[in-house]
């Protein structure tokens, strides 16, 4: 609880005529309980000032709001009320990540296991992880980031039970939705450009430059932990005020993995940093792994941790939830269950599964109301990598299943790849792992951890790997001997 003249001294804000306890602070109405501050803004699907009546009934006591509106409480005026919204967020849960090393984590693949894998790498009791798996797992489905007040709670409750270390998933929308604005970020960290979300950022050039914002911000003894092989990171490099430390296996990086070896049970690399090499064996998959873990371990160094003693943790990096998350069957016959849902997250997968199976089959599909454009590029990835492509639901919110199949099925009639449509997913599913061969490798590509099928608005429950089970298969770590 915090005052009404505190919070809007702390924020910026004029005197407000009359004073009041003030309980929480959201721009969702929903949330709003007796003597909470309301913030209306325009969003992408609604508009915040239609909820002002509703946020008054639950028993709003001061609004803000980017228009004039008449309300027997204290009211605030203001141009942006994402930006108003962060900043009464930040103040009334007493800048939190001010007490905690704070690292961000952007780019459009590999966000979320770079997460987990800098938590472990930092220590997994000492440090919290706000992104899409956490989250989801603390019931926020469909949510990389989350809005200001969530993010501005949760790094108070992590600073209140000791932690020293807050690592965040900082998606686009996120950081140009403004959500992270007063978050204090020591480093920075980038993992790729690839396509995605162009229909909110509408360019390649305006979604880079929202992955921008983060290092922008980073203060002058911060870093920026930028992918040496992403030619983006020249962009981010010339506008952060930082030092910068470039991993992958450019030989000119700072951090570089050579000699590179995969197999069913990951990749073993020689990792040199400053002159230090050693041999690691890391349980990951193909170069997108390797950068995964590069990055992670460049973001540990930058926080301050010796070479020496992050090595012996790269053996153990955890698995994370629909992330190359494989299940066997006593056939001989592999499911891998993976989130790829974009072009190169896609083109990753299937580029390494080729190289570790004699055949492979993928069974995907693409989200409705999102880039269209990706659809027909994501069939052809999938027809050039794959024997067999079956395209299945994924998401199709407001748009016809089969319609969004057609868009894909364009992309995979120029390539040689047998193509089906089984738009129920779980009998595509059935139908991939009935068509395959003993040894051979079935992906089923887009959804990873979710439980759920998003359908004109409703979730509806579906589990990739829950179906995976009644077919027989069985979760593994990984298989000694292969």
């Amino acid at each position: 609880m915090m005052r009404l003249t505190e919070l809007a001294r702390g924020a910026g804000l004029a005197p407000p005529p009359r004073d009041l306890d003030i309980t929480s602070v959201t721009d969702d109405s929903r949330r709003v309980e007796p003597g909470a501050l309301f913030v209306a803004h325009r969003g992408v699907q609604a508009d915040g000032h239609d909820y002002i009546g509703d946020a008054l009934a639950r028993g709003a006591a001061a609004l803000v709001a980017e228009r004039a509106t008449l309300a027997d409480v204290p009211a605030w005026v203001v141009a942006d009320g994402r930006a108003a919204l962060a900043r009464l967020a930040a103040v009334f849960y007493g800048h939190p990540t001010r007490e905690l090393f704070t690292i961000g984590v952007t780019g459009t693949n590999g966000k979320t296991s770079v997460c987990h894998f800098i938590a472990h790498l930092l220590g997994a009791a000492d440090t919290a992880v706000l992104g899409t798996v956490a989250n989801f797992e603390r019931g926020l489905r469909a949510l990389t980031t989350p809005s200001s007040p969530i993010v501005q709670a949760f790094a108070r409750r992590a600073a209140d039970t000791r932690c020293r270390h807050l690592v965040v998933e900082a998606s686009s929308i996120g950081l140009v939705q403004r959500r992270l604005d007063e978050v204090n970020f020591r480093v920075g960290v980038f993992t790729n450009l690839t396509r995605d979300h162009l229909d909110l950022h509408g360019t390649m050039a305006a979604y880079g430059e929202a992955k921008a914002l983060l290092f922008r911000r980073l203060p002058p003894d911060g870093c920026a932990v930028l992918n040496a092989e992403d030619p983006y990171s020249d962009a981010l490099r010339a506008v952060s005020r930082c030092p910068t430390l470039r991993y992958g296996q450019d030989p000119a990086a700072d951090l570089v993995a050579t000699a590179v070896r995969e197999d069913r049970r990951g990749i073993e690399a020689e990792i040199r940093w400053r002159g230090a090499q050693t041999r690691v064996s890391l349980p990951v998959h193909g170069r997108h792994g390797v950068a995964n873990a590069l990055a992670a371990l460049g973001a540990a160094l930058a926080a301050g941790r010796p070479f020496e003693d992050l090595v012996p943790h790269l053996a153990t990096l955890p698995p994370v939830s629909g992330r190359w998350e494989v299940l066997a069957r006593d056939d001989r016959i592999d499911a891998i269950v993976d989130y790829a849902h974009t072009p190169d997250g896609l083109s990753q997968v299937l580029g390494s599964l080729a190289r570790l199976y004699p055949a492979v089959a993928v069974v995907f599909g693409c989200a409705g109301g999102s880039d269209r454009g990706k659809r027909a590029e994501m069939g052809e990835i999938a027809g050039r990598h794959a024997g067999l492509v079956v395209l299945t639901a994924d998401n199709p919110k407001d748009e016809e299943p089969g319609e969004i199949a057609d868009e894909i099925a364009r992309g995979v009639a120029r390539t040689p790849a047998r193509c089906l449509r089984v738009l129920d997913r779980p009998a595509a599913i059935a139908a991939a792992v009935d068509a395959a061969a003993p040894g051979s490798a079935v992906l089923i590509a887009g959804k990873g951890h979710e439980t759920y099928q998003i359908v004109r608005g409703q979730f509806v429950p579906h589990s990739d790997v829950a179906v995976l089970e009644t077919l027989g298969f069985r979760p593994i770590a990984s298989r000694p001997g292969d």
